[in-house]
C-alpha cells in the first residue's frame, strides 16, 4: 500500500541518470513526460536534466546514435525525482559512485524510478532487497535468479514500492511516469499529459503486461468494445460480471475470458479502476458534491467502500485527496 498522499516532497525537480549505453525510447519517456513545458496547460514546471556519471562523453544508443548528458552525478542531489534510464545490457556494471549517488537519493527522501531493464540497477546497488519490483517480461526470470532478495513480479505493468518505483517495458514506463504525477499533482495534471501524449489515461498498476489477443481485433469481434463504452457512461449502475456478460450476449465463463484477453484484466478489477479515476475527477472538478454524491455517482455501494478503494489506491481518503488538489477559495 502506497503512503499517504503529501509524505513525500512533491516532484518538480528531475534527474534522469543516463549510462554509458542507452535505450532512447525509454530514456525519451522521462523527457516526454517531465521534460516539455506543459504550463499553458495547467502543468507544473519541472526542473528537468539528464545527467550521466561523465558528463560530455557521448552514450551509445540503440540505433547508432549518441546521447550527451551536459550535467554530472552532482545534479542528482538537487532531484526530487532520480529516474534510470535502462541501458544497452542488464549485467552493465554500475560504479561506485553511482551507487552512493542512488542511495544518497533515496536517504533524503527522492524518489527513484526504474523503467524496463533499468531494474537491474537498482537491484545491483541492493536498492531492491526486500522489495516487489517490476520489469520487462522478459527479462523477469533473470532478474529473480540474480537478485533472490528481490520479489520480482512478472505480470503487473509497474509497480510503487515509494520510494522506489519499477515498470515494465516501453509503453507501461509510461504508464509509472503519469503515476508518479497523477500521486503528487492531481488526476487532471497527469490528464492533461496524456492528451498532450496522446496517450489514454494510465493503466492500472496490476493490468498485465502482455494482452493474450491485440486489443483491436478482440473488441471488433466479440463487442467487448461496446460493453467498456456503456460502463462508462454507466458507472453509477450495477456492473457486475452478470451484468456485463449478458450486455456482451455471452455465458459469464465465456465474458470473463475474452474481457481478460482483451483488456488484461479482469472485468471486477476494470471497473474499480474506472470508478476510481472518475472519482478523482469528481473530487477535483466538483468541490460542491460531498463524499457521498462521489460514491453515488461513480456506484460504489456506499461512502465506507470508496474510501477503501480510493485508500488502497492512493494512501488517502477522498477528503484528504480533495484537500490536497482542490485550491481553498
Amino acid at each position: 500500500m502506497p503512503p499517504a498522499l503529501g509524505t513525500v516532497q512533491d516532484v518538480k525537480n528531475v534527474a534522469v541518470l543516463m549510462p554509458a549505453t542507452v535505450r532512447p525510447f525509454e530514456l525519451a519517456i522521462y523527457s516526454e513526460v517531465f521534460g516539455i513545458d506543459r504550463t499553458a496547460d495547467g502543468v507544473p514546471a519541472f526542473d528537468f536534466a539528464v545527467v550521466s556519471e561523465h558528463p560530455g562523453v557521448p552514450a551509445r544508443t540503440l540505433g547508432g546514435l549518441q546521447m550527451t548528458a551536459s550535467a554530472g552525478l552532482d545534479r542528482m542531489a538537487e532531484a526530487d525525482l532520480v529516474a534510470i534510464a535502462p541501458g544497452e545490457r542488464v549485467d552493465e556494471p554500475v560504479s561506485d559512485a553511482v551507487a552512493e549517488a542512488l542511495h544518497a537519493a533515496v536517504r533524503r527522501g527522492a524518489r527513484v524510478v526504474a523503467v524496463c531493464s533499468a531494474a537491474f540497477t537498482l537491484a545491483a546497488v541492493g536498492l531492491l532487497d526486500g522489495r516487489r519490483a517490476a520489469t520487462h517480461w522478459m527479462y523477469a526470470p533473470e532478474l529473480a535468479r540474480r537478485y533472490p532478495r528481490t520479489t520480482v513480479d512478472p505480470d503487473v505493468l509497474y509497480v510503487d514500492a515509494d520510494p522506489v518505483f519499477t515498470s515494465a517495458g516501453t509503453a507501461a514506463g509510461i504508464d509509472l511516469c503519469l503515476h508518479l504525477v497523477c500521486r503528487d499533482h492531481g488526476a487532471a495534471v497527469a490528464n492533461a499529459i496524456a492528451r498532450r501524449m496522446v496517450v489514454g489515461p494510465h493503466r492500472s498498476a496490476d493490468q498485465a503486461q502482455v494482452v493474450e489477443t491485440p486489443t483491436p481485433d478482440v473488441r471488433h469481434d466479440n463487442g467487448i468494445d461496446a460493453v467498456l463504452d456503456w460502463s462508462m457512461r454507466n458507472l453509477h449502475q450495477n456492473l457486475s460480471v452478470d451484468v456485463l456478460a449478458r450486455r456482451a450476449y455471452q455465458s459469464r465463463r465465456s465474458f470473463a475470458r475474452r474481457f481478460r484477453a482483451a483488456t488484461g484484466t479482469t472485468p471486477y478489477r476494470w471497473i474499480v479502476d474506472q470508478r476510481i479515476r472518475r472519482a478523482q475527477a469528481l473530487l477535483e472538478s466538483e468541490p460542491a458534491l460531498t463524499v457521498e454524491d462521489v460514491a453515488t455517482h461513480t456506484g460504489f455501494p456506499s461512502p465506507g467502500m470508496l474510501r477503501q478503494h480510493f485508500h488502497r489506491r492512493h494512501g488517502c481518503s477522498p477528503s484528504e485527496y480533495r484537500a490536497r488538489f482542490v485550491p481553498v477559495s
